[in-house]
């Protein structure tokens, strides 16, 4: 669901804001420091139970206060989502009822980012790929939440009797339940990106003309071999590391352009590219596969991205079912020529207001 109002307390420099966002596009604007990241990490919050800039927690309570407050009502004008957080301590409620599971508040509140470090997903570890991968099975295969939970139990049952050097009788107990629910959320995974691949090529023509996008997966195995049969073989290797070194837990996304590893073959700019394109082909399977509306945060968009590409995604992002966060430091920098209608807020010192 989008949001109908967000309000915000001593989050960062936001002491106290409230604002009705319009259900389609919001421009964020406001010089640097001002605060408007700090608005979009709040919204991203509401989502993840986390930041996507810090992972101290104190560090997002304004300075001299002791915890932080962040209250949504959806867009079904049913749903109030609060967050209270202080150094030591987070309070979640969904309709004053507390909430436990993280994954509760990411079914009701489906949030993607582009920021500054979101080039990452291509040029670091095989880590955000798969969380890359997750985030999209998660919202679209109800199977996959139940299945992940349960090959994790089963792995960190099988680790700690590897780390504990038992019998290889003893650490081998866990592998059939990590080969069944292996097997499910390999067959998700490769469902989803098949489904990736198909919307990226399109996306290309537009994004990257003359340029090839090839996305192959990685299981965290040998393609040829069996997960059980791997397991058995890896077995001595395992105990010896103290851990199991195979499984969906280390897949990962092989990404090339023309041929070649984008992680060295295109330029950071390229980069940040591709990762929109990736991220909006996300979006287009989830508006079309699910009932919810997702958010998109974009920070920063005209120092991501050169006014051509800009608009070329500004044009697609129009014309899918998601309500949109964008920031700039002047209205102008943003071509909205493919929206009807939308709503500029300006950040100044820590203060939101709507400009009419």
């Amino acid at each position: 669901m989008g949001l109908s109002r967000l309000e915000i307390h001593q989050f960062r420099n936001l002491q106290s804001v409230s604002l009705d966002p319009h259900p389609r596009l919001n421009l964020i604007t406001g010089s640097n420091t001002a605060g408007k990241t700090s608005l979009l990490e709040s919204i991203f919050y509401m989502s993840y139970g986390r930041s996507f800039r810090t992972s101290q927690a104190k560090h997002l309570i304004s300075h001299e206060k002791e915890l932080f407050r962040i209250i949504s009502t959806l867009d079904d004008e049913t749903s109030r989502i609060g967050i209270e957080r202080s150094a030591t301590e987070q309070t979640i409620r969904v309709n004053r009822d507390p909430v436990k599971r993280i994954s509760e508040l990411s079914v009701l509140l489906p949030v993607l980012a582009l920021h500054p470090d979101s080039h990452q997903l291509i040029s670091s570890g095989p880590d955000q790929r798969r969380q890359y991968m997750d985030w999209g099975v998660f919202h679209v295969e109800p199977r996959f939440l139940s299945s992940w939970r349960q090959y994790k139990k089963a792995l960190s049952q099988r680790n700690a009797s590897l780390k504990q050097q038992l019998s290889d009788k003893l650490c081998a107990l866990w592998d059939k339940e990590l080969v069944e629910h292996a097997a499910v959320i390999d067959s998700l995974r490769i469902a989803y990106l098949d489904q990736i691949k198909e919307i990226a090529s399109s996306l290309a023509l537009t994004l990257f003309p003359s340029h090839e996008i090839e996305l192959d997966y990685k299981k965290g195995w040998p393609s040829e071999l069996c997960y059980a049969d791997y397991l058995q073989l890896n077995l001595h290797k395992d105990k010896e590391k103290g851990f199991t070194q195979s499984g969906p837990h280390r897949a990962d996304i092989r990404i090339r352009v023309n041929g070649l590893s984008a992680q060295t073959s295109i330029s950071r700019g390229q980069q940040k590219k591709l990762v929109c394109l990736l991220k909006i082909a996300q979006l287009s399977i989830f508006s079309a596969q699910s009932t919810n509306r997702c958010i998109l945060l974009f920070d920063d968009l005209p120092a991501e991205l050169d006014a051509d590409n800009q608009s070329k995604i500004m044009s697609i992002l129009s014309g899918l079912d998601i309500q949109c966060f964008v920031t700039a430091i002047q209205t102008d920098q943003i071509n909205c020529e493919h929206w009807d209608n939308y709503k500029v807020f300006h950040v100044e010192h820590g203060e939101v207001t709507e400009c009419l």
